[in-house]
């Protein structure tokens, strides 16, 4: 069965735009990993360690 071209049209924007929110998703965990390996190598506690310790007080 075929599509009409308006539903070739919407499937083509929403893959377009399905496929850019999974590149900016990578972008922002990639530029969370860089921020976490700075702040260790900077000698600040990471996030996760001010997590914990919140949880203990």
């Amino acid at each position: 069965m075929h599509q009409s071209r308006k539903e070739q049209g919407l499937e083509r924007i929403s893959r377009k735009l399905l496929h850019a929110d999974r590149h900016e998703a990578i972008r922002l965990s990639q530029l969370e990993e860089d921020m976490e390996a700075a702040e260790e190598w900077a000698g600040f506690p990471s996030a996760a360690g001010k997590r914990s310790n919140l949880k203990d007080a």
